[in-house]
């Protein structure tokens, strides 16, 4: 079984009400697209190719969905 290796990201853009604890994840470090459950719905970021300074790959924020009931 293949083992997926992760690593912490930082989220970008999104709702400025967004907490600074959602802003960051663990994604699998072949992972393009996380997103985040919040207020109802979800927010979804994409990877962009760029790094934080410490080396985080950072998603940006490209949409929200409504969770289903």
């Amino acid at each position: 079984m293949p083992h997926n290796l992760v690593e912490e990201c930082h989220l970008e853009g999104g709702p400025a009400h967004l907490p600074d604890h959602l802003r960051t994840a663990m994604v699998p470090t072949d992972d393009s697209k996380v997103k985040v459950p919040f207020h109802n719905g979800w927010e979804h970021f994409e990877r962009i190719h760029e790094f934080t300074q410490t080396g985080a790959p950072i998603f940006r924020w490209t949409m929200r969905t409504k969770i289903a009931e």
